[in-house]
């Protein structure tokens, strides 16, 4: 069982939703759906594993990108 990613609502409006996201190393969110578009800010370099229905996808990220 891996540990569990941190998530802190910074601003909520009609339009927009404003999440911050920690991940520890090998952190997880569990299994989700995304409801609405985002936009992912990476703070720190580091991989990100997705665990598909389709099988697994890993994907570097860039501090800034």
């Amino acid at each position: 069982m891996r540990p569990k990613a941190t998530s802190k609502l910074l601003q909520e409006t009609e339009r927009v939703i404003v999440t911050e996201w920690r991940f520890a190393p090998g952190a997880e969110t569990g299994w989700h759906r995304h409801q609405h578009d985002y936009v992912v800010v990476c703070l720190t370099t580091g991989k990100l594993l997705a665990e598909t229905s389709t099988g697994n996808v890993e994907m570097d990220l860039h501090s800034g990108q």
